[in-house]
């Protein structure tokens, strides 16, 4: 018998024999045995952790705490790319930036836990930015590993991701800094990683955080590997010749939008 009749079977039974008390058991163990249909082999051997919910809201990682209406624009944003790339298969979106302090790191991190979120699909996010990574700082977990070991020293990946506490969310971090990001980039050992983690699970997005585009030359190498881009911009800060020349770059790439950060628009108060 699987697990999950297993489970289903044993909350029958306490059913009957505890009525009204049984019957939220059942609830509960039904949701649990609906969980393990997305477990997979790599799973148990995934680290868990546990996040600080202070540090998040710090950090702006709004969608992991559920705040109402940043969790509003990041769902928005979640369902344009899921529209525009699901039907084709596409499941690998790098975020980049024009230059750094844009807002792509907490773009990257909201929306990978958008996307796990939705019960249809699950996330996997990366972070590729060798030279500055910030996913474990914004997150706030501390690991030694991460993408740099398994491009120099053959790490399992399995062995690198990290569980934050979201069901359907694993996070690999940038391990050590490297000055010489671009090489390793582009080796084609990160050009088969990627296609592996495109074609591994079909309900998989992977949400890759790489350095912005116009100050390296990372982004430009990594655009070639994946589906899709997104590029975020500052919103009254960005100079307009700057976005141009960042679209002017993708232009043979799947750019899949630009998102406005840092705007005040019309709601009260400060959000992203």
């Amino acid at each position: 018998m699987s697990k999950i009749a297993k489970a289903l079977e044993k909350a029958k039974k306490r059913r009957k024999s505890r009525g009204t008390q049984g019957q939220r058991l059942d609830i509960q163990t039904s949701v649990e045995a609906l969980r393990l249909t997305h477990h997979r082999p790599e799973d148990s051997r995934i680290k868990a952790i546990r996040l600080n919910n202070i540090h998040l809201e710090k950090h702006r990682i709004f969608t992991f705490l559920d705040h109402a209406l940043a969790t509003d624009r990041y769902n928005l944003l979640c369902t344009e790319i899921l529209q525009k790339t699901r039907a084709k298969g596409h499941n690998t979106i790098m975020v980049t930036s024009c230059v750094e302090g844009e807002g792509k790191t907490v773009t990257a991190i909201n929306l990978a836990t958008s996307i796990a979120r939705k019960p249809q699909h699950t996330a996997l996010l990366v972070d590729a930015d060798l030279r500055n990574p910030k996913v474990q700082k914004y997150l706030g977990f501390h690991t030694q590993k991460g993408l740099s070991h398994y491009l120099e020293k053959d790490e399992a990946i399995p062995k690198l991701l990290i569980n934050p506490g979201m069901p359907r969310l694993a996070v690999i971090a940038a391990g050590q800094t490297h000055l010489r990001s671009t090489e390793i980039l582009s080796s084609p050992k990160m050009e088969k990683l990627v296609q592996e983690m495109k074609s591994r699970y079909p309900d998989r997005y992977v949400i890759f955080d790489c350095p912005p585009l116009l100050s390296v030359a990372d982004a430009l190498v990594f655009a070639t590997y994946v589906d899709g881009i997104v590029l975020v911009v500052e919103a009254n800060k960005t100079p307009e010749r700057q976005i141009r020349q960042a679209v002017e770059l993708l232009k043979e790439r799947r750019l899949l939008g630009l998102v406005m950060n840092k705007s005040r628009a019309s709601f009260k108060g400060y959000y992203y």
